[in-house]
């Protein structure tokens, strides 16, 4: 599977959407360098997201700007096609998809139906297993794992 990375996104501040930005810098087991979650958990060191998702809510009647989902990086693919452990080649970074992002309450300042909407669909948590630069326009591929 492979695809490109349409959006970025650095929460410097409580609250959404987090703020869009052109690059990201990402560090090895920590994150995305200025997020306010970095280094908290490498495990959820990122959201990543996809775009079918903002589509499902598009075609509920529900438009959201992008960072809405509280994503760092939103890509043209769905994350959740890929199987548990997945590795993704973002950029000059290398990430781990750990587990589904949980929907919680502060997506109902967008509307009140997106938690349930979003239900197991809003994104995956990744870790940074090598850091580097990861830009808007970057490919993005993923690896299947065998072990």
């Amino acid at each position: 599977m492979t695809g490109r990375v349409v959006s970025l996104h650095l929460g410097l501040e409580p609250g959404l959407p987090k703020a869009q930005v052109e690059a990201l810098d990402l560090l090895a087991g920590f994150g995305a360098q200025g997020d306010r979650h970095a280094g908290k958990d490498p495990e959820r060191a990122l959201l990543v997201a996809g775009l079918p998702a903002y589509a499902k809510a598009k075609g509920a009647g529900i438009h959201l700007p992008y960072g809405a989902l509280g994503e760092n990086l939103l890509l043209d693919l769905d994350p959740h096609a890929l199987p548990p452990g997945a590795r993704l080649r973002v950029g000059e970074a290398l990430l781990e998809l750990t587990y589904p992002c949980t929907v919680c309450k502060s997506l109902s300042q967008w509307d009140l139906r997106l938690p349930k909407l979003l239900y197991g669909g809003r994104g995956l948590y990744a870790r940074v297993l090598e850091g580097g630069r990861v830009r808007v326009g970057d490919p993005v591929r993923a690896l299947v794992e065998t072990r």
